[in-house]
Order: C-alpha cells, then structure tokens, then sequence
C-alpha cells in the first residue's frame, strides 16, 4: 500500500513549514499568509494528492448509503425544488438519503462536495450547476483520479468522466412553436432574456425551426434586462419576496415588455422563454385577442397563458438519482437528453377559455 502523503511532504514540495501547510490546509483564522505561498501550498497539495486525515480514517469500507446533492441554484425557485424533490423521492424508495452539500473551496483547496465524499458521508454526487456550468477543472481532475461518481444536471457538456442529464430545449420550443403557429398568428414575439447559454440558444433555435414552415410570419424579439448579473435578484421573489433591486429590475422588465405588446394585433402571439413571463401581458390585454405562451413553466401560476410547455423537473430528478445509483454500482458513465414533448392547452383549464 502507497504510503500515505502528510503535511510534511507537503512543507517539502512547497518549501515551507509544515506549520505554514497547516494553516493552508486547514484555513486556519488569524494568519497572515501571502497569496503566492497559499496557491503554492495548495498546489504541492493537489500534486501529491493529498487526502485530508479524516478522509483517512474513513477509508471508505462500506457505502454510507447517502448521496450528496450540489444545488448552486435558489432552491427556492419552483423549478429547481421540483427537481430535488424528485432525486429525494427517488433515493427514499431504495434506501438512501440525501445531503445537501456546497460548491465553496475549503479544506486543501478541495470543494464541500468532494470532501463529503472523500469522508465517506455521501456516496456519490449530483451537481446542479449555476449558470450552466458543471465541475471545475480542479474538481474534475480529483473526480477523475478518484473515481467519484457524479451526475451533472443541466449543465449542457458532455464528459468521459462523470455522467450527463440534460433537457432537449430545442426540439421542446420547436414542438411549443408549432402549435402557436398553427393558430396563424401574423407575428411572433419572442421574449428573451439578456443571457447567453446553451439553453437559451437552442431555445431560439427551435423557434427558428418552427418558423422555417411558416415565411409569412413575422417574428420579432425582445430581450429583457434579466442577466447572469442579476439573476439573483430576479430570483430573490421566491424566497425573501419583494425588494428595492427587485422592483427595478422588475418595472424595467414590464415597460420593455408594454412597449413591444403595443405593436401586436389581435391574433398575434407572443412567446416567452421563461415561465411567468406573459402573465403582465394575459392581464394587460386580456380583451386584445393576442396568443400567449412560454417555453417554460413550473406551476407558478394558476392563469396558465394559452400554451405552454411543462419542464418535467421532478421526473428529471428521478432520472439523476437512478443514473447516480447506477453508477455507485459500477456502470459506466452516460449522458442521456430528456425530450421535452409535453404542449399544454391552459386554455382548458377550469377557468375556461378567454375571451378574443
């Protein structure tokens, strides 16, 4: 068995004391240590792959029966607690629990999440990623070396590494599109947010798609002042409620959104990425006989608009545990897209047809 690398081999490699290692290691409050001295500690650590001890004293003899879940999202968002109710319902049926881990940097420059595994706390990980990004390079080469199995939701990137689960959004705003079309509105339009990801790109893409079939209809896009800056804010409405920040963002979002309606006719439609995102228009014109639909939505609302596609999150959630404990037992990593074929009529709803 490989001899087990200390705090000293550390010092040695770094050219440090074993007390300044130390204090690295275990981020230690109160010392002054240079940034350079810091990296370069950090840096020996991950050279040599260093365990922290109590990860050591674990060894990892039995499964924990426990997996870990990164959710860099507000989980107070409907979407994204839908989502982890379903990893959570999935892993009660079979035995396991769930803990809730942290994406933050801490001890040997490992993050939350690894450590949790390194320790025997949890036995594998689903990392929901924020703004679509998975694993850092850091943390991958650690997965790699370790073999930790991983599941990344929505994190739109293929790896030999760790397994992938994403949402097909092109062919869902494609199929969403289609139905719109088919009520022959003259223009479409397309409200977007101020965001450049996979996601919102092949959203466009799908609703180009569906256009191709249809040269006679206009399409016109407006993009709201919703960014990665301040997407926090915007989501702050699910959890602490209402705030200063909020309600700018927010009267900047309606006025954009009131101007670009005043052009549309009766019979014309408008398409929103997000969920909730026309229900300022269902209100506002009501009497105007104008489509509305989203590419999105979670239930946020009991108004749905006229057609509207409904993300599966919970099964979504289903679908990382199972993946996750497939390969707790050893399968080999996948990336698997959930089609997202679900077109809804809200127009159907108990609330019964409004009127044109």
């Amino acid at each position: 068995m490989a001899k087990r690398v200390t705090l000293k081999d550390i010092a040695q490699a770094a050219n440090v004391t074993a007390a300044t290692v130390s204090y690295v290691i275990n981020d230690t409050p109160g010392q002054s240590i240079a940034p350079e001295t810091r990296e370069r500690v950090l840096r020996a650590a991950r050279e040599l792959n260093y365990v922290p001890n109590s990860a050591a004293r674990t060894l990892r003899r039995r499964r924990s029966l426990c997996v870990g879940v990164v959710a860099k999202k507000n989980v107070a968002v409907p979407r994204f607690s839908q989502t982890i109710r379903g990893i959570q319902s999935r892993l009660e049926d079979l035995g396991y629990n769930l803990l809730l881990c942290t994406n933050k940097v801490k001890t040997a420059g490992l993050s939350d999440y690894l450590i949790a595994y390194l320790e025997g706390r949890v036995d594998g990980v689903i990392f929901l990623g924020k703004d679509n990004v998975g694993p850092s390079a850091a943390s991958l080469a650690v997965i790699k070396r370790d073999h930790i199995p991983l599941v990344a939701f929505d994190c739109t990137g293929n790896s030999n590494v760790y397994s992938t689960i994403d949402f097909d959004y092109r062919g869902g705003a494609r199929a969403l599109a289609e139905r719109v079309l088919a009520e022959g509105p003259e223009r479409v339009l397309y409200v977007k947010p101020d965001i450049d990801t996979p996601q919102e790109r092949d959203r466009e893409r799908g609703l180009l798609d569906a256009l191709e079939a249809h040269p006679e209809t206009e399409l016109v896009t407006v993009t709201t002042p919703v960014t990665l800056e301040n997407l926090d804010v915007w989501d702050l409405r699910y959890s602490v409620g209402t705030t200063p920040e909020g309600d700018r963002l927010t009267a900047a979002f309606s006025e954009i959104l009131r101007r670009a309606v005043d052009d549309l006719d009766r019979g014309d439609a408008v398409i929103a990425s997000w969920s909730g995102w026309t229900e300022s228009i269902r209100y506002r014109c009501r009497e105007r006989g104008i489509i509305t639909a989203e590419l999105a939505n979670n239930a946020e609302s009991n108004f749905y608009p006229d057609f509207y596609l409904r993300l599966p999150n919970f099964d979504a959630g289903v679908a990382c545990a199972d993946e996750m404990l497939s390969l707790i037992d050893g399968k080999p990593s996948s990336a698997r897209i959930l089609h997202l074929t679900n077109v809804c009529d809200g127009r159907r709803g108990v609330y019964g047809r409004e009127p044109r």
